[in-house]
C-alpha cells in the first residue's frame, strides 16, 4: 500500500513539473511516411506547429477537427507555415488505422505520426485528444489544452501569437520599441515603458491563446496595466502600434 501511495504522488509530481512547462521538448523522428521531422530546426526556421494527440475516437475528432481547420485557417496568409502533427497518443495504433481515422473525419494534417518520441506527457497530463501550439525559436508553448477544452479559435489565438514579429526572443521587443514592463512577476499591476510615435493598445493574452485584457492608450511613452482581476500564471503582453507588433512574458503572482 505504502509503495502504492508513493508511485501515485511521484506520478502527480511529474505531472505537475510538466505542467509548469513552458518550452517544447525537441524531438527528431520519422513521420508515417518516413521523412524526418526535426521539431527545433522548424521552430527555429520560422515554423509554427500544432500537434494534436488522439485516441483516436469518435468524441476526439470533433476536437481534433477544430486544431485542424484552425491551422487551415493560415494557408493562405501564411503559407507553408503553419504545420499539423497528428500523433497517436500512445503509438499503440498503425500508420494506416490512424490515417483512414483522420480521412474518415476530413481532418487535413502535415504528417502522421505513431512514435513515442512525440510524447504528450512532455506537455501535462493526457488528453483526448491533447492539442499544442510551439512557436518561435524560443521553442515556447502558446496553447496546451485538454478534452473538450480545445477550440478553434484559442488556437488560432495562439498561432497569431506565435507568428508575432519579434527580434526572435519574446522577452525582447523590437529595437525601436524598447517595450519593457515591470515588476516581473508582479501581484497585480505592471508598469510598461515603450517608445512610439502613435496612440497603443496592450492585449494580455494567457497560455491557451486567449485575450483576457485589452487596454488602449494615447500616451507613446509608458502606461499602467492591472492584471490583479486575472488568475496567477504566466502571460504575454502583446503591444500593437499602427504599423507593428511586439509582445514579452510576464507572471502574475497572487
Amino acid at each position: 500500500m505504502k509503495k502504492y501511495i508513493l508511485k501515485s504522488l511521484l506520478v502527480l509530481f511529474v505531472a505537475n513539473i510538466s505542467f509548469a512547462q513552458t518550452t517544447a521538448t525537441d524531438f527528431i523522428t520519422n513521420d508515417c511516411n518516413g521523412i524526418t521531422h526535426n521539431l527545433f530546426d522548424s521552430l527555429d526556421a520560422g515554423n509554427v506547429i500544432v500537434i494534436c494527440w488522439v485516441m483516436p475516437c469518435s468524441p476526439c475528432a470533433t476536437y481534433a477537427g477544430y486544431a485542424s481547420d484552425a491551422v487551415q485557417s493560415f494557408a493562405t496568409s501564411h503559407p507553408g507555415r503553419v504545420k499539423y502533427y497528428l500523433a497517436d497518443d500512445y503509438a499503440n495504433n498503425t500508420c494506416s488505422y490512424l490515417s483512414g481515422w483522420a480521412s474518415n473525419y476530413n481532418i487535413a494534417t502535415d504528417a502522421f505520426f505513431s512514435t513515442t518520441d512525440l510524447d504528450m506527457l512532455d506537455y501535462g497530463t493526457v488528453g483526448m485528444p491533447k492539442v499544442v501550439v510551439l512557436g518561435k525559436n524560443t521553442h515556447t508553448i502558446y496553447y496546451n489544452e485538454n478534452d473538450n477544452k480545445t477550440t478553434q479559435i484559442g488556437v488560432e489565438n495562439a498561432i497569431t501569437l506565435a507568428l508575432t514579429s519579434s527580434t526572435g526572443i519574446d522577452e525582447q521587443a523590437e529595437n525601436n520599441l524598447n517595450l519593457t514592463a515591470y515588476p516581473n512577476p508582479t501581484t497585480g499591476t505592471i508598469n510598461v515603458e515603450y517608445n512610439s510615435q502613435t496612440p497603443v493598445q496592450f492585449d494580455v493574452i494567457n497560455m491557451l491563446g486567449e485575450n483576457v485584457l485589452s487596454q488602449n492608450t494615447d500616451n507613446t511613452k509608458n502606461t499602467t496595466i492591472d492584471v490583479s482581476k486575472l488568475t496567477k500564471g504566466l502571460y504575454f503582453l502583446q503591444m500593437t502600434t499602427d504599423s507593428k507588433t511586439t509582445s514579452l512574458k510576464f507572471t502574475l503572482n497572487k
